[in-house]
């Protein structure tokens, strides 16, 4: 597609500038304008021949801050599709697609537009840019996610992102995404969710004894003072554990033949996966700190940073669907090294003998295949004054509903069959 905002003939067009922007992203451990001169190189050695690109890292930032508000969007919903492609080959062999959300902070360069445009969070020294992301625990693979202030709020983003998730989705969440206003929208967009509660959480029961007579297991009721206008929301509280490292499990999941306890346990630890993508975007990519120092080319930084993440794991994913290789087994820090390799070799003369080499090296290398057998951790760790303590869960709150709070969820019953 054609440049949509600008009136005259330009060389950075979409297609050009995202391709830079990707190239950008693998490029790492030097400055922005090095990394722009060597995608620029790669691009005409190997991408487009006969084709021109703007010269400057100027031009090619101001390209991708003009074209953001069509090209993004538009972007995105196609990787959303494509996405959706690879979750219905997952979804063959297991019954749900599980998805994580969970948010992490970026740091940035303490300029005063910085502090303009995101703020400084709390840690109070640097300016912070918020990102939230759901996550397919099992491949890393990328949903959906949205990027705010660093003192935006993660529940508001994933009350934006509920409707958008997949169908046959079970969504996990950290002791973050609590609230009625979180459950209850996830419950109106039918999705399945499992979500670790603690002691801030209050909650109802003995509301509707019949109804906690036809489901088995402990049902557990939420209806804030403040929201007793709307419909109450029926969950299902799981323990999961023993003594003071039990943990706290409230899902809409109901049945208990669609869901056991023991399942449930197994299938939040999975949400760990969410973990290992931040690790995989800040550590094994770079992108610890932007190096950007204004608000909106920070912006784009990080936007096309999470979009070559998307890339970069469906092309590792359709190499081993190829080869017959477990998605779970790919290993990110090697996918990452043969692609920054492949691509920034130079000059090829074959570059179809080059793009079979490059499919068999992505899965060359996977994740080590033996049991784990010890903790991973260290033997002597170090005790400082910031050691934090152990973290012991505390239960949520709950208590009987009273005869009037039971009289008015009947009348409330019969107003919404009415």
């Amino acid at each position: 597609m054609s440049d949509p905002v600008a009136t005259r003939r330009v060389w950075w067009t979409p297609f050009t500038a995202a391709m830079a922007a990707l190239l950008m992203v693998l490029d790492r451990g030097c400055s922005l304008r090095v990394r722009f001169e060597d995608a620029r190189a790669c691009m005409i050695t190997d991408f487009a021949p006969g084709r021109r690109a703007g010269g400057t890292y100027n031009g090619l930032v101001k390209a991708l801050e003009r074209q953001a508000d069509t090209v993004l969007p538009l972007l995105k919903a196609d990787l959303r599709r494509q996405v959706q492609r690879r979750l219905s080959r997952l979804r063959k062999r297991s019954k749900r697609v599980l998805l994580a959300v969970d948010g992490s902070k970026e740091d940035l360069p303490r300029t005063q537009d910085h502090e303009d445009v995101f703020g400084i969070a709390d840690n109070g020294k640097v300016p912070q840019a918020l990102m939230t992301t759901i996550v397919e625990v099992k491949t890393g693979l990328l949903w959906d996610w949205r990027i705010d202030r660093g003192r935006g709020s993660e529940k508001d983003h994933l009350v934006e992102m509920a409707f958008d998730l997949p169908a046959n989705a079970m969504l996990l969440g950290d002791g973050n995404f609590v609230g009625f206003r979180i459950w209850s929208q996830l419950n109106k967009a039918d999705k399945a969710f499992l979500i670790r509660v603690g002691g801030n959480v209050h909650l109802l029961t003995r509301l509707w004894p019949d109804a906690e007579v036809r489901y088995e297991g402990n049902i557990v009721y939420a209806w804030p003072r403040n929201r007793r206008n709307e419909s109450l929301l029926m969950l299902r509280l799981i323990k999961v554990g023993r003594g003071r490292k039990a943990v706290y499990l409230l899902t809409n999941v109901l049945d208990t033949k669609q869901l056991f306890r023991q399942e449930a346990g197994v299938i939040y630890r999975m949400r760990w996966g969410v973990e290992l993508f931040f690790r995989t975007l800040k550590r094994t990519l770079g992108y610890a700190k932007l190096q950007s120092r204004a608000g909106r080319r920070a912006r784009m930084e990080l936007e096309w940073a999470l979009i070559a993440m998307t890339i970069m794991t469906m092309m590792g994913l359709d190499s081993a669907s190829r080869h017959r290789i477990r998605p779970e087994r790919l290993s990110p820090a090697q996918l990452i090294k043969t692609l920054r390799t492949s691509l920034f070799r130079g000059s090829v003369t074959n570059p179809d003998k080059q793009r079979i080499a490059l499919m068999c090296e992505l899965v060359s290398e996977v994740k080590d295949n033996y049991r784990r057998v010890k903790p991973k951790q260290s033997r002597h760790p170090p005790k400082t004054k910031n050691t934090p303590r152990p973290l012991f869960l505390k239960p949520p709150k709950i208590r009987r509903a009273t005869a009037d709070e039971r009289q008015r969820a009947k009348q409330h019953q019969k107003m919404s069959a009415a």
